[in-house]
């Protein structure tokens, strides 16, 4: 008896020694997306080969398994399930209370528990978990460390129900190993639906056993307009070098291509339902078919295949078998995919075509259209029907809904310039997915769609009401491959902007703030890091595109993430590690070109130039001019880009009162020039800005001083200019290629606030 009250002296003063286990702050944990509620504990749960998992009914397996995987793949141990609740260290356990998707976490140092309703919500628990572990728990055959997650409680549940990510497969083709990788991408931020866009123009990428030249031919062209850009551009940036395993021979000829089969399909689907993930096809049509056409000739009004003036031939909707063609495609896809819906495209349909077709005007008189989207709409409505035989929806581009849309069929909004399609949408009745272009295109360059405007933007329009609001049933980001021509270029479009996304998708509005998610994306990098993603980093900060000077210039250089280390050249050379390090603010005193990048670890920022530019003063003019307009200039059609612009000797000018595009919004190939002059109220440097979507160019007197060409969406450039006190002549060339365009400026008074150009600062003669 006296040894063992010895023994018993002995483990409790062991016990009493051993060291608590490490409790997190806030900074140290980054979920993202935020979670409704976060509570921290004291303490901490550390996972070891003793970690064991309970599982009771079938809906908790994917979750559970994907755990136990994810620890066998890092550290070369699974954690095996347990058969009682008294054994097991991980409880998933199941609570009919809780909504469909949500969950309640609770870590303890002695226990995790996940409760849930359904597979998703106990799937997002283990997600959520995934995040708090170490970024390490990403790579494989990982060193023996701690694997330790904070004591927290977490009740969580999304916001929308879609909540996507779209790949284009026709322009660039992408294998299915990194199908998969994206899935896993997906499901690590809780995103649930994939959108596969399988036939376009460029190539037919999923094999159809009823047509097999759709793969056999449809699937291989030679080089393409897009492949050649990609070409060229990868002279100079290798991220565009277009993927090899992509090219085979045939025929003879080295062609670009590939396709799934249908047991590669059902691969991908049973991957992405393992992870939560509803796959979501889209075949296009009646237009973007010209990979169908090409080897179905049959299928077009004139019986060959071939271009408009903006898009490719689509199927004539005056022949019968132009409809059984389509329903024997989708029978097929209907029978593959167990989705709710089938996107079918609906956008960007050359109905000019159908002006000229005898039989389409036919139809039109037959059906009682009143014209070709009615048609369009006639054509949707017979798919339509006929998917819902098959147990299916019809889901289609804003588009479906010009001519009429039926209340069952499901819109996905991508044109900013058509916001009324989604009220249209909305008091039909319609569902919505929420997708524009200007924010969720992730194929756009990084600074067009910048990380903190994807973040920033609401889904739900302003002014809709609750029963309107009902039918936004998520959103969705899209990755066209026009310009993605391999998997490594795609993590870059995608990364971090796809985080972003994530959050809206997930987060409520109210529960969203910037500043704090730029903070949890601090660690969120590292765990990109871990998974080997080649995510985008912004430019260098802290100066201007243009910097003017008299005397001597400084210029401060803020790097785009913290704890990045910042290089720079002055000779007109792409900087590198080898180049200059920025370590103080620097001085010039002469002109010229500062070039910058910034590096974290091995991944650079993307470049950055400016001009630092030594200038003397601009004399004023002596005039009186009329305060508060100044001149326009309107042509339509007449140049390709802004820099092309040249006024023609008699130009028709009209008086504005602001430098925009007012009435002229939707107008494509739009050119205008504003002439006038600026007031400068003080002497000094003055800088001035424009955004714009596509090009402008802003000058003062002959000096050209934002250079903001180029078409592109909108994007912010500025410039500086030394000038004195007085009135200074002001031309603005700007230029929209598609519609839907955009145009503001400002100026900055020495010391002063950015203000629009506009009122008693502008004037005309």
């Amino acid at each position: 008896m006296k040894y063992l009250s010895i023994l018993s002296a002995v483990l409790f003063i062991c016990f009493s020694c051993q060291k608590p286990t490490k409790t997190f702050t806030e900074a140290e944990i980054s979920i993202i997306p935020k979670p409704i509620q976060t509570i921290i504990g004291e303490g901490s749960y550390s996972f070891s080969k003793n970690t064991t998992i309970l599982v009771e009914e079938e809906a908790q397996k994917p979750a559970a398994k994907y755990l136990s995987d994810l620890f066998e793949n890092a550290v070369g141990y699974a954690l095996p399930f347990s058969e009682t609740a008294e054994n097991a260290s991980i409880i998933l356990m199941k609570d009919v209370g809780i909504e469909p998707e949500a969950y309640h976490l609770k870590v303890t140092p002695e226990k995790i528990i996940i409760k849930a309703n359904d597979a998703a919500g106990y799937f997002y628990g283990v997600q959520t978990i995934r995040q708090l572990l170490p970024s390490n728990i990403e790579k494989t055959a990982n060193k023996e460390q701690k694997w330790v997650i904070p004591s927290i409680v977490i009740n969580d549940a999304p916001r929308f129900s879609w909540r996507g990510m779209h790949m284009d497969f026709s322009r660039h083709f992408f294998s299915i190993d990194e199908v998969k990788t994206f899935l896993d991408y997906m499901a690590l931020y809780k995103l649930n639906t994939y959108h596969m866009h399988l036939t376009d123009d460029q190539g037919w990428r999923i094999e159809i056993k009823k047509y097999p030249l759709l793969t056999e031919k449809g699937a291989w062209r030679i080089e393409s307009s897009h492949d050649k850009t990609c070409n060229e551009l990868a002279k100079t940036d290798p991220s565009y070098i277009i993927d090899p395993q992509h090219y085979h021979e045939r025929d003879g000829k080295k062609m670009y291509g590939g396709f799934f089969t249908q047991e590669q399909i059902k691969e991908i689907i049973v991957y992405a339902s393992e992870r939560q993930i509803e796959v979501i096809p889209e075949i296009d049509m009646p237009g973007h078919f010209k990979s169908a056409i090409d080897n179905y000739p049959y299928l077009s009004c004139t019986g060959k295949p071939g271009w408009g003036k903006d898009f490719s031939t689509p199927a004539c909707l005056g022949k019968e078998s132009s409809y059984e063609f389509t329903k024997n495609i989708l029978a097929e896809i209907a029978v593959l995919f167990p989705s709710k819906y089938i996107h079918i495209g609906g956008d960007e349909v050359n109905i000019e075509s159908w002006e000229e077709c005898p039989l389409c005007q036919k139809a039109i008189k037959h059906n009682n259209l009143k014209n070709e989207h009615e048609l369009q709409s006639f054509f949707n409505k017979d798919i339509e029907a006929f998917l819902k035989t098959k147990g299916k929806e019809l889901m289609g581009w804003d588009e479906i809904v010009e001519g009429g849309l039926s209340k069952d069929a499901t819109m996905m909004w991508w044109r900013n310039w058509a916001p009324k399609m989604r009220d249209i949408a909305a008091n039909n009745g319609s569902d919505m997915i929420i997708t524009p272009c200007f924010e969720y295109y992730f194929d756009a360059k990084h600074e067009v769609t910048p990380f903190e405007k994807v973040y920033k933007y609401e889904p739900i329009p302003e002014g809709f009401t609750q029963a309107q609001s009902k039918h936004v049933l998520g959103i969705q980001a899209n990755l066209w491959s026009e310009m993605i021509p391999n998997f490594k270029r795609l993590q870059y479009q995608a990364f971090p902007r796809m985080l972003a996304m994530a959050e809206t998708a997930w987060s409520s509005k109210s529960n969203k703030n910037y500043e704090a998610f730029q903070e949890r994306m601090g660690i969120q990098y590292d765990r990109l890091d871990a998974l080997g993603i080649q995510y985008h980093i912004p430019s260098v900060t802290g100066f201007k595109d243009k910097v003017a000077f008299l005397d001597k210039a400084i210029v401060t250089l803020n790097p785009p993430l913290k704890g990045m280390d910042i290089y720079y050249t002055t000779d007109g050379s792409v900087p590198s590690k080898k180049s200059n390090k920025y370590t103080a603010p620097l001085e010039f005193t002469e002109t010229i070109t500062l070039n910058t990048i910034a590096f974290r670890g091995d991944i650079a920022s993307d470049t950055r130039a400016a001009s630092i530019e030594k200038q003397t003063y601009l004399e004023p003019v002596t005039i009186t001019p009329k305060k508060g307009l100044i001149k326009r200039w309107v042509g339509v059609k007449k140049f390709k880009v802004v820099d092309a612009i040249v006024l023609p000797k008699k130009a028709s000018f009209t008086s504005v009162a602001a430098i925009n595009i007012e009435n002229y919004d939707v107008v494509e190939q739009l050119s205008m020039v504003f002439k006038g002059y600026f007031y400068a109220e003080e002497e000094g440097l003055f800088e001035f800005a424009t955004k714009s979507d596509d090009g402008s160019l802003l000058y003062i007197g002959d000096q050209l001083v934002v250079d903001n060409g180029g078409n592109h969406p909108a994007i912010e450039k500025n410039g500086m200019v030394a000038l004195k006190k007085g009135w200074h002549p002001l031309t603005v060339k700007f230029h929209e290629a598609t519609g839907g365009g955009q145009l503001t400026a400002w100026y900055t008074a020495p010391n002063g606030e950015k203000t629009i150009l506009k009122g008693n600062t502008i004037a005309h003669d």
